[in-house]
């Protein structure tokens, strides 16, 4: 109750000050504890359409859940997230970005005709091949074309189908990649050859299909080659000079060339008889000889006629041989490597080779031969090929310690997670302090002035103020309790000759017990002397 009179005491300016002070309080307060029982946000979705992300944020709305939407993602409180999202897979969101089979759910046997049932059927096709696509890791986006061309029932040739596949590919993608999504899209569709299949990205061309660029497949596996060279030779010589202390520079001259070769080659000497054939003739001729004269014409005489006759033989063969043949054809493929060349580098100071030794230089040489052998070897360097391998010994230099950045600490990662909301809460917190011990303490422990006293006196009040000023001081700067009470005797004599007469009246021991008689008659005693 003492609290509540104070207040009703207290001028209608303080009364105003004190609820503006007590509001402050209370709204630091309650964002203090807000930011302290927050619950964190949370990724809920990522990366949907417009459409369908438009769905879930009605969605959120109605339920009344907070969201908060930076970027393409949906973030929602980390205690809600499961319940959230499976109420929201209850009503069948998010929607797939790429509709397949479903689509032929909703078409009607009775209103839909061939021509419409079979355009449904290859967008269902293609957007199922779009999914699987979709899955391999790093590919961004994929949309697939089937051309399908529409056979009529009276054309008698196969039409020729084609197909397109447009991705776009966080990574580089490697040819065999492309050739496998060629196959995929290919062994998916009925009468689709593979090569009639071109995967596409945006940015680098034709990664493969009709018409592919192949030129940069052998300088991509000549860096991979590389690469596992490198790698494999800094494995092999760690141990030795230690981690950090060598350094491997490998090169791969592949060819870009593609060449086919063809030769036949004839053996003379390994003839075979392929055919033999043998002809035989024989002929006979038969005749008569002798001079005209007069009996070689009479009828029936011979005139002494003389006849001859010859015959002949011969025989022909013909033999046909089967020569030897060799045809050979040979194809030369992009990537054969034609050169490797290796530079090594090592830390003569991780080797301990003292140079101010006499032998120095002698020790130096022979294990620049040994790493150059063990190398070597490791690499499957051929020096007939034109392989080469370099080895140097030199001192690495050494970075000041004001170059080298140290990782930060644990301490440092704290405070870069945690300096500005921690800064945040101590600023309130001081707010809260000051508003409270600099402004509302002292508004309810200063007593007010001129108030009066229960018994309806308006100097009994300023005697009450009086003593309360002398044990803990007036805010008005007004030290010396009797001066007041000097100065209001003076302005009101009636009131304090009425005051001083009920006093006399009454019994002088109760008058004593009384702080504030006891405070007059002080005063009335230091006025007389």
């Amino acid at each position: 109750m003492k609290f509540i009179d104070n207040l009703r005491a207290l001028p209608l300016s303080r009364q105003l000050m004190l609820a503006a002070a007590a509001l402050g309080i209370i709204a630091a307060m309650s964002f203090l504890v807000q930011g302290a029982t927050r619950d964190p946000m949370t990724l809920l979705y990522s990366g949907l359409e417009p459409s369908h992300a438009g769905e879930i944020i009605q969605e959120l709305d109605q339920a009344g859940v907070p969201y908060e939407i930076k970027g393409e993602s949906i973030f929602v409180p980390q205690g809600k997230r499961d319940s959230v999202r499976f109420t929201l897979a209850q009503q069948g969101l998010p929607r797939p970005s790429v509709q397949g089979y479903e689509l032929l759910d909703e078409v009607n046997g009775f209103s839909v005709t061939s021509e419409m049932y079979n355009a449904s059927y290859w967008r269902a096709k293609e957007g199922e091949l779009t999914r699987t696509i979709l899955a391999i890791p790093g590919v961004s986006s994929a949309r697939v074309h089937i051309g399908a061309n529409l056979r009529s029932g009276f054309s008698r040739s196969q039409p020729h189908q084609t197909a397109s596949v447009t991705l776009t590919t966080a990574r580089d993608m490697t040819s065999g990649q492309a050739e496998a999504i060629q196959y995929m899209v290919a062994l998916a569709v009925a009468g689709l050859s593979a090569d009639d299949v071109a995967v596409i990205d945006p940015v680098k061309g034709i990664l493969a299909g009709p018409n592919a660029n192949k030129t940069e497949e052998p300088a991509i596996a000549a860096e991979s080659q590389a690469s596992l060279l490198e790698q494999k030779i800094l494995r092999l010589l760690e141990p030795r000079v230690g981690a950090g202390n060598a350094r491997v520079s490998a090169t791969v001259d592949v060819s870009r060339e593609r060449a086919r070769t063809s030769a036949v080659t004839f053996d003379p000497n390994s003839r075979v008889i392929r055919n033999r054939t043998t002809n035989d003739t024989n002929s006979t001729n038969a005749g008569s000889g002798g001079g005209m004269t007069v009996a070689s014409n009479l009828p029936q005489g011979t005139g002494g006629a003389t006849g001859s006759s010859s015959s002949n033989k011969g025989s022909t063969e013909t033999v046909a041989y089967e020569i030897n043949e060799t045809r050979t054809e040979v194809e030369t493929l992009p990537g054969k490597v034609q050169k490797i060349s290796v530079a090594v580098l090592l830390n003569q100071q991780a080797l301990g080779i003292d140079p101010t030794a006499a032998d120095a230089t002698q020790v130096q040489q022979q294990m620049i031969a040994d790493f150059e052998k063990l190398v070597s070897s490791a690499a499957g360097l051929d020096t007939a090929r034109g392989d080469s391998i370099s080895v140097e010994l030199m001192p690495f230099q050494v970075l000041p310690a004001d170059d080298l950045v140290q990782a930060p600490g644990i301490f440092e990662q704290l405070m870069e997670r945690y300096f500005w909301s921690g800064l945040q809460a101590l600023l309130l917190g001081v707010v809260v302090i000051v508003l409270g011990v600099g402004v509302v303490r002292p508004m309810l422990v200063q007593k007010p002035k001129g108030a009066l006293a229960p018994d309806g006196t308006g100097v009994g009040g300023a005697v009450a103020g009086a003593g309360a000023g002398a044990g803990a001081g007036t805010a008005d700067g007004d030290s010396d309790p009797f001066s007041y009470l000097k100065d209001y005797a003076s302005e009101r004599q009636d009131e304090a000759a009425a005051l001083l007469q009920q006093w006399l009246t009454e019994d002088q021991q109760s008058a004593y017990d009384d702080p504030i008689a006891s405070a007059f008659d002080d005063h009335k005693v230091a006025v007389n002397e």
